[in-house]
């Protein structure tokens, strides 16, 4: 009776034991948790086409119970001595070193260096169907022996690191799917698991909208940008631009070599329904082609050297659809880099025209004046200087209380911006349907709508001054009653005198020696037509054009 109850007891324990094996095989098959049905399985049952001939052993290929190499965990692999070209840019803080540990063990595959068959102290490698050796140069998982195009590994991820970058997650708070060797070292197996591989790509855990990448990244604002909430990108979001492994363009591992391309993946109108790169044809465009490789995330405007990029005006990271009032930046300018009014470089620009200082301040790319002037400057921070005696109400309020031709939607206190002149000219600014933005049109100077400025006389048309109208009356700046100047429409109307010939658009520098007698209104004549004096008391001038019995004459 007694043998009865434990052979009873022994066959519970039997069926325990079986039903938990079950539970832990269906498991291991719902989740892919098993090495069996991977790539990494690369014996004769392997699924993919890397497999050996007839070698029937699964985890020989990178682990042996007995007679391992000195490398732990048991490694069954030559390692190699192999130097490696290491990712390097200028916003990295990190400081990555040859690799070491779990990284040097999935490089003895993955550089491409060594046989996968080529297992230690083996005189010939496992043969693999095909005659194959090492991973072919043509696979994306053959990372090389360059891996300056590859997310850095074998560094120190710790609590400084993050603090000093600011852009990175403490690592207390990692997820516990991503580990750091002998919790310090980020290595490969932080991000993958060579075991199993559930999620794709051997990754520790499901990347949908970048949710990997954002365990250790965390870009400022991230998460209400546009290109983290647009359903076209949400899904891929980093991937969208960024490529982890074997990337062209190497520092920031950009999906294209030239920075513009990566924009224009996706605004081209394939990704979005503005055809921004559409503006960058056109004849009047910022060239964003002109260069390659010459804009850096860490560069000082005031000492860049001349070019311009997308993200010299955006921050991919933080761009959104937030509206703003002049002079603020809206969301799509939010978080990019500047230089104030004062020649000062800020972190993250607070209103429009510090942005378009960055090129066409004290670091001008622009060496010539568009417009020869009797005061002429190319600095446009000093052009619209508020100690000005004049100034279109960029950085400032203008200083003229008395502005009777202005629309009603303006006053003598409003602020305007300086993409309210520069602009596409098809874009919702110009009354169109295409992007609005500096990005190309088809008037000159990146004008957004007409403004003859070349030839005098001109006979008058309202379309030849459209782009003065949108903010001034013409049927009030023409009106000899009602006007502040009442010479307007006798200049422009009926002599066909340009509004350029006599204003300055953008403002009249007293560092360039400028007087609130002389330059007051905007009043800095064109020298190709003519020259002379303007007094601001009597609204008079003494020009060349204003001739009379052979005297040069006020109006």
């Amino acid at each position: 009776m007694r043998f009865k109850t434990c052979l009873l007891e022994m066959m519970a324990i039997i069926l325990m034991i079986a039903a938990i094996l079950l539970i832990v095989v269906v498991a291991g098959t719902a989740d892919a948790g098993s090495i069996i049905d991977t790539k990494h399985n690369l014996s004769v049952s392997g699924p993919g086409d890397l497999v050996a001939v007839d070698e029937q052993r699964v985890c020989i290929f990178c682990h042996t119970p007995h007679h391992a190499s000195p490398v732990t965990p048991l490694w069954s692999r030559e390692t190699g001595g192999t130097a490696y070209n290491l990712y390097a840019s200028t916003t990295l803080h990190a400081q990555p070193g040859q690799p070491t540990g779990a990284s040097r063990l999935c490089l003895s595959c993955h550089d491409g260096t060594i046989a996968l068959g080529m297992l230690y102290q083996r005189s010939e490698p496992i043969p693999f169907v095909g005659g194959i050796g090492a991973i072919p140069a043509s696979r994306s998982t053959n990372l090389q022996t360059d891996l300056s195009d590859d997310h850095p590994v074998s560094f120190p991820y710790t609590s400084t690191l993050a603090a000093e970058n600011g852009q990175l997650r403490d690592p207390a708070s990692l997820p516990s799917a991503v580990k750091l060797e002998d919790d310090l070292v980020l290595q490969c197996t932080s991000c993958h698991n060579p075991h199993k591989n559930p999620y794709g790509k051997f990754l520790v855990m499901d990347n949908d909208g970048s949710a990997l990448c954002l365990s250790c990244h965390q870009p400022t604002a991230w998460s209400r940008s546009s290109h983290a909430q647009a359903a076209s990108m949400a899904a891929k979001a980093c991937d969208n631009c960024h490529l982890p492994h074997n990337a062209p363009a190497g520092p920031r591992l950009l999906l294209y070599h030239e920075e513009e391309q990566t924009c224009f993946s996706c605004h081209d109108g394939s990704g979005s329904s503005l055809n921004v790169q559409a503006d960058f044809n056109k004849f009047y465009r910022h060239p964003v082609a002109a260069t390659t490789g010459v804009h850096d995330p860490a560069e000082n405007p005031l000492s860049a050297p001349e070019h311009v990029e997308c993200v010299d005006c955006h921050n991919p990271h933080r761009v959104n659809g937030q509206t703003a009032s002049a002079p603020g930046v809206n969301g799509r300018l939010e978080g990019v880099p500047g230089v104030d009014i004062n020649g000062i470089v800020v972190a993250s620009s607070r209103d429009e025209y510090q942005i378009c200082f960055r090129c066409h301040a004290d670091n001008s790319f622009s060496a010539t004046v568009v417009v020869p002037r009797q005061v002429e400057e190319v600095n446009e921070r000093l052009r619209f200087d508020p100690a000005n005696p004049s100034y279109h109400p960029v950085a400032a309020i203008g200083k003229n209380a008395n502005v009777p031709s202005l629309r009603p939607e303006y006053d003598p206190t409003s602020r305007i911006y300086c993409s309210d002149c520069h602009n596409s000219d098809q874009g919702s600014k110009a009354g169109g349907a295409g992007p609005d933005g500096v990005h190309g049109s088809n008037h000159p100077h990146l004008l957004l709508a007409r403004y003859e400025q070349d030839n005098y006389p001109i006979s008058y048309a309202e379309s030849n001054y459209s782009l003065c109208f949108r903010c001034h009356d013409p049927a009030i700046l023409f009106d000899r009653f009602q006007s502040a100047f009442p010479g307007h429409w006798q200049h422009v109307q009926r002599f066909g005198i340009s509004c350029s010939l006599c204003h300055d658009p953008h403002g009249v520098p007293i560092a360039g020696g400028a007087s609130s007698s002389a330059n007051a209104h905007l009043i800095n004549f064109d020298t190709r037509f003519f020259t002379g004096s303007y007094d601001a008391v009597t609204r008079s001038c003494t020009v060349s054009c204003h001739r009379m019995n052979g005297g040069v004459h006020g109006y």
